[in-house]
């Protein structure tokens, strides 16, 4: 996976559809449709996809801290 994106309008791309995709109000039928054409455009773009949602995977398996979020980082428990 590349270190940084900085500047990558694909990523960009790439990362907005799969917030997108994981909100369910508002990705329909439609919206898989478009995707879809985007990825079947260009192989770096199901490239740059992939890599989103897998680091969407991983950032969905950290914990959360527990405690209170404006205590400074403290977790009540330690």
């Amino acid at each position: 996976m590349n270190a940084t994106y900085d500047d990558d309008p694909v990523w960009d791309t790439a990362w907005a559809w799969v917030q997108r995709e994981f909100d369910r109000e508002t990705f329909d039928e439609a919206a898989r449709a478009e995707m879809t054409a985007w990825l079947l455009k260009d192989p770096l773009h199901r490239q740059r996809y992939e890599e989103a949602a897998h680091l969407w995977l991983l950032a969905g398996m950290v914990p959360r801290r527990s405690g209170n979020p404006t205590s400074g980082g403290e977790r009540e428990d330690a």
